[in-house]
């Protein structure tokens, strides 16, 4: 499973999802093979032609990220299913977390693009001095993560209710709403991360960057899901029984009018 559509699909399938939101979309590779019945593309500029795929379930946002979750998102409501590959730097990649959590559930799943650079230019935030760099030194690779690797250090120390865990090799991660036991902040600064830097990647990758095999990724998602579908049956029967103890003379009609209908 080596496309970020394939992976993305396969998340869908998890939690049945019904809405998805890509923020930076580029040429659409990704977007128009994710096979989810309502989707929502955000980029400044898209690089093809978006006329060939646009209806009332496949909705595209010419806009930069910050207009969108400030402007447009609330038409949307909810999404089940987020993919952030915009701008590769730790503060817009951050910031565009933290707004889609207003637009988010408790199922909902990330898939978060470029966590994992592959070297020391890769890593560098500024696109223009990496390219300038590789050109000085004939360096033929051409692949650019930037610094969004500090957001996942990010959400360990300041966001213990969210799980995350990376797939090896395919500089993505994964996260969703599950708290994390034991949790203890690293770094305990944002000032502090925000000025990390590769060679800070190196030392804390193999601790907090959570490398996991993609198929029990998978099944870690679908294991939590599910815990949580059963927790909340179990509410819901808990405040079902209180209901009929408190007053069960306004929810014996509510049970002999299901009995009536079926």
């Amino acid at each position: 499973m080596d496309k970020s559509f394939e992976r993305l699909n396969t998340l869908a399938k998890i939690i049945s999802a019904s809405k998805y939101l890509e923020i930076g979309v580029g040429k659409g590779y990704t977007f128009t093979q994710v096979d989810v019945p309502y989707k929502v593309a955000v980029d400044p500029k898209f690089r093809f032609n978006i006329n060939d795929h646009a209806n009332q379930q496949t909705i595209f946002h010419e806009v930069t990220s910050d207009f969108f979750f400030s402007t447009l998102a609330s038409e949307h409501g909810e999404f089940d299913l987020i993919f952030l590959d915009g701008l590769h730097t730790f503060e817009q990649t951050f910031r565009d977390f933290c707004a889609s959590l207003r637009y988010s559930h408790a199922n909902t799943i990330w898939l978060i693009d470029d966590t994992h650079p592959s070297s020391l230019l890769a890593a560098n935030p500024n696109l223009r001095v990496t390219n300038l760099l590789r050109r000085l030194f004939r360096i033929k690779d051409n692949r650019w993560m930037g610094d969004v690797f500090k957001v996942i250090f990010t959400i360990h120390d300041f966001f213990p209710q969210y799980n995350y865990l990376t797939f090896p090799n395919h500089i993505q991660t994964v996260a969703w709403l599950e708290t994390r036991k034991n949790f203890a902040p690293t770094w305990n600064s944002l000032e502090k991360i925000s000025r990390f830097g590769y060679r800070s990647f190196l030392k804390f990758r193999d601790s907090h960057i959570s490398f996991t095999e993609g198929p029990k990724i998978f099944e870690s998602v679908k294991m939590s899901m599910s815990r949580r579908s059963g927790r909340l049956s179990g509410y819901m029967a808990e405040r079902r029984r209180a209901s009929y103890e408190d007053n069960p003379s306004e929810v014996l009609p509510i049970v002999k009018t299901k009995i009536r209908v079926g």
